[in-house]
């Protein structure tokens, strides 16, 4: 089964505009069409290219995109596990082919940053092989900023979390307008969202748990604007990958409609809405915009977007892949 026009415009179109409007909003914030070698971040120092492929911040994103990949991935697949019946030669190559991809990007991310960490003019002669440590490690967040355990992943701490309770609400609310079809596999579970919320709750207190993610300005800002981002691209992209899956691997039972209860549908939707709510609120309260890097609005969000640029990629391929993973027996399911 294709997509339907609903599901394009969602999980596809509404990406591609907004990544459109923030290349033109970033042409006209450098004063050219072609703006790739012009210096557009905030930190004034990489351009538009150097943003796109910006290997240290996409290595410290790994675990925040790989957490948020797994939880995607089980949403849909709760609502639409593949059916065991639906191709296995078909779905064993579809998931090599995402393996490869998730695993080429992760080696183009950490390849690149071992390479500008011992070649690149971002790192003094002490700092030297310690960054993809330091950035898996979650110590930097901003330049400048002194290094803290944990700290990164703080800066993301409620942002991530409402993303992940959309991922399950956006995959329900899908399966109840699909009129809440029964699939023919029997191995529906919530085992793979289960564990992106328990990997969450243990990077969590690992990393530290502090106030600061709730109270300081500089969290909510940077929060707010990671919202935007991968609510608007990433979520809805590697979501697209999974029910682009789902509508090939995921066969229903003709007729039959799913005893699956709605309720946490609209309580993980509620939940996400209620997060979001405050980070954009407490935001503006606290005048989080006044502590970015600059004091421009499309200075800090327009560029931003393509800061991200290879998370949507790993995070598409690595759900996609996590949707079709094999259950016992060599089953998907």
């Amino acid at each position: 089964m294709k997509l339907k026009a609903h599901e394009r415009a969602l999980f596809f179109y509404v990406p591609a505009v907004v990544l459109l409007v923030a290349f033109v909003a970033v042409c006209v914030q450098a004063g050219t069409p072609w703006p790739w070698g012009h210096v557009v971040h905030e930190d004034r120092q990489h351009t538009l290219l150097a943003t796109i492929f910006y290997f240290e911040h996409a290595t410290r994103e790994l675990l925040l995109d790989a957490v948020l990949a797994v939880a995607i991935a089980g949403a849909v697949r709760y609502f639409y596990p593949p059916s065991a019946t639906a191709g296995a030669p078909d779905l064993a190559r579809t998931r090599a082919i995402l393996a490869v991809a998730a695993l080429a990007t992760l080696a183009l991310i950490l390849g690149g940053t071992a390479y500008l960490n011992a070649f690149g003019p971002y790192y003094s002669a002490e700092a030297r092989g310690q960054a993809i440590l330091d950035n898996l490690a979650q110590y930097p967040t901003r330049a400048g900023a002194p290094l803290v355990w944990g700290a990164h992943w703080r800066y993301h701490l409620i942002e991530r979390f409402t993303e992940i309770m959309f991922a399950f609400c956006i995959a329900g609310l899908l399966w109840l307008r699909d009129g809440r079809p029964a699939p023919s596999s029997q191995r529906r579970g919530s085992s793979l969202y289960v564990t992106a919320l328990g990997v969450f709750a243990v990077a969590t207190l690992v990393f530290g748990v502090s106030t600061e993610p709730l109270r300081d300005p500089r969290y909510l800002g940077h929060q707010l604007r990671e919202l935007l981002t991968h609510t608007l691209v990433t979520l809805p992209l590697a979501m697209g990958v999974c029910v682009v899956l789902a509508r090939r691997f995921a066969l229903p039972l003709a007729g039959v409609r799913s005893g699956l209860p709605a309720w946490p549908i609209y309580a993980t939707g509620l939940v996400g809405v209620a997060c979001g709510a405050f980070v954009f609120v407490a935001s503006v309260v606290l005048k989080a915009q006044a502590y970015g890097q600059t004091t421009s609005v499309a200075a800090l969000l327009f560029p931003h977007f393509f800061e991200h640029s290879l998370g949507y990629a790993f995070t598409s391929a690595l759900a996609g892949f996590l949707y079709l993973l094999p259950t016992r027996k060599g089953q998907p399911g």
